[in-house]
């Protein structure tokens, strides 16, 4: 996306512009060369029209007097006919050759942005899906690119060749008279002036507008994805108003956008008379001094008519310009996010023996957020044993098991696996030793046997059996259509609450993993169903770190621990029988649920 033709680019734009050749376009140098020399010759066809028109008089004149002006038509058209044909022909091969080489190169610069995109969306840090949601990530995918995309295009497809047309036009015009092309040279640029100062207001314009449309992509995720809650409380018509404020918004951000790039047509045209009634008025001075010919003011003219769409959108590109660098700004920072979480300069591979798990004095608090979520928190796990949270929402429960496998960092205090510090060790080895099962069960639109499979890469179909039957899920899975091969749908929308529940459980008992993270994990189940699967934990369980939040206390009755959070500190902790003795928060909270 070569721009440096637009003298309106800030330091920062020529920057991105210049990222964007080094680390996207170069690598097509060969494909590009090759365009630009169909390019040179689409030119070279345009400034052919401009010396036949010139030549047109002469060749005439210089026919056989005596001639009958029907001859020297039909001379004119055996001579000049199959020249007009000739350049046609070479013009239309030219610029759809260009065209594309061209749009190769711009949409493979696309697609290659959009890996990285996503590659740097995985491995950022995970603070940064909860600080921009999921609609703001989707419309840099989608709006963003979709922006940078007709932008690259018109660039690649335009610029250089409207350019390459208008210089060897310009050309044409000099070798024809260079007085009356000095003329148009002087007229034109007086449109560069007001295009600088639109450019500037265009691009925060654009910026305004895209960043509008995340949001309005975000508050479209939240309602269908709650269209269940919304239709069973009636909240059609507050969605309604809420997203019609969000639209006309946008609709107001976007006239204002339009009505800015409306702008450039109506100046250049305003140019272009002006240019044409000073080359009327040349040409006539020019012709009756003897200087030139009335085909070369012709031929001035027709250039002049080659010349104002080429400029028109040269003028109309800075728009798209401007909204593709806007979009660009966007693309480009979300590649730059740099994970905080990383592997340690020393980081060594996590070994557990034990399973033991220690947290000493662990402090956290959320980006922005008001005051701690967790403050001094102290507590250790034997090998083997259940621990279990519990507590009033919003407490620091989920907060807690979220450091244990970094998805976040404690600010303060350490975690210690078998006595390693997380923090030294890596990674991909710290979380190949986590499973995890959530209350928002997350599937994928693949297959039953793949959305348990992703437990653990390479697990067999004897493996993936084995664990649906531990999470009680193997009888419904063979009900199925296709069985294990039944595509789950989007998010898992094929199969009822409860049966993803126990997709997810399967999947955490085929990572076969040592620590087990269980968020509710057991919340979607009916009566029946939760039985089962509690078995299933338990002997999953046995040998290996559990992590149990729950709101059921049913559920964690014979946790070897009982934790009790509320304001991110620790008010009680113990076993079942000795917090029930002891009267506190947990004996009244086992009231109110086991009465």
């Amino acid at each position: 996306m070569s721009i440096s033709t637009t003298p309106f680019e800030t330091t920062s734009d020529r920057a991105m512009i210049a990222r964007l050749w080094r680390g996207y376009v170069s690598k097509h140098i060969s494909t590009l060369l090759l365009a630009f020399l169909f390019m040179a010759i689409l030119a070279a066809t345009q400034a052919g029209y401009v010396f036949l028109i010139s030549q047109a008089g002469q060749f005439l004149e210089g026919l056989d007097k005596p001639a009958s002006a029907e001859q020297k038509a039909y001379t004119a058209a055996l001579m000049i006919g199959p020249l007009v044909i000739g350049i046609t022909v070479v013009a239309a091969a030219s610029m759809y050759i260009q065209n594309i080489l061209t749009n190769k190169i711009a949409l493979s610069t696309i697609r290659d942005l959009q890996v990285d995109m996503f590659s740097s969306a995985q491995r950022a840090d995970y603070a940064l899906f909860t600080r921009e949601g999921s609609g703001g990530l989707v419309s840099r995918f989608v709006n963003d690119i979709t922006i940078l995309t007709g932008a690259l295009l018109r660039t690649m497809n335009n610029l250089g060749r409207d350019l390459l047309t208008v210089i060897a036009v310009i050309c044409a015009m000099l070798f024809t008279d260079w007085l009356l092309t000095i003329l148009v040279l002087i007229i034109y640029p007086l449109i560069i002036i007001p295009l600088v100062n639109l450019s500037r207001t265009l691009r925060g314009n654009s910026t305004d507008a895209q960043s509008q449309v995340g949001l309005i992509t975000e508050q479209l995720s939240e309602s269908f994805a709650g269209a269940r809650l919304v239709k069973t409380y009636g909240l059609e018509g507050a969605q309604d108003k809420r997203l019609e404020k969000s639209f006309t918004e946008r609709f107001r951000l976007y006239l204002k956008l339009v009505t800015n790039q409306a702008r450039v047509d109506p100046m250049m045209e305003i140019i272009g008379g002006i240019a044409i009634v000073g080359l009327i008025i040349a040409g006539v001075w020019r012709v009756t001094s003897g200087a030139v010919t009335g085909w070369d003011v012709a031929a001035i003219l027709a250039s002049l008519a080659l010349l104002a769409p080429k400029l028109r959108a040269l003028g109309t590109l800075n728009n798209v310009v401007q909204e593709g660098l806007a979009s660009l700004a966007r693309i480009f920072e979300l590649i730059d996010q740099k994970p905080m979480i990383i592997d340690a300069p020393n980081a060594k591979p996590l070994t557990v023996t034990k399973g033991n798990v220690d947290f000493k004095t662990v402090g956290f608090a959320y980006e922005n957020g008001e005051g701690p979520a967790l403050s001094g928190i102290t507590l250790s796990a034997k090998g083997g044993q259940t621990v279990a949270f519990v507590g009033p929402s919003g407490g620091g429960k989920t907060t807690l098991l979220n450091l244990l496998p970094r998805l976040f960092d404690a600010a303060s205090g350490t975690i210690t696996i078998d006595g390693q510090d997380i923090r030294g060790v890596t990674l991909e080895t710290l979380r190949s030793n986590i499973a995890l099962v959530s209350q928002d069960v997350t599937l994928f639109d693949d297959t039953v046997a793949a959305n348990i499979g992703f437990g653990r890469t390479g697990a067999s179909r004897e493996d993936i059996t084995a664990a649906a039957k531990q999470a009680a899920a193997h009888d419904f899975i063979t009900a199925l259509p296709d069985g294990y091969d039944t595509k789950v749908g989007p998010g898992g929308a094929r199969l009822s609450g409860g049966q993803r529940q126990r997709i997810a459980i399967a999947r955490a008992i085929v990572r076969d993993a040592p620590i087990l993270l269980l968020d509710e994990a057991t919340s979607a189940l009916d009566a029946q169903s939760e039985a089962q699967i509690q078995e299933a934990l338990d002997r999953l369980s046995a040998g290996r770190t559990s992590f149990v939040i729950a709101h059921r206390l049913s559920t964690v009755r014979n946790a070897d621990q009982i934790i009790v959070l509320d304001g991110g500190t620790i008010l009680e902790r113990g076993t079942h029988d000795s917090l029930m003795d002891g009267g506190g928060i947990y004996a009244q909270l086992a009231a109110l649920q086991l009465s």
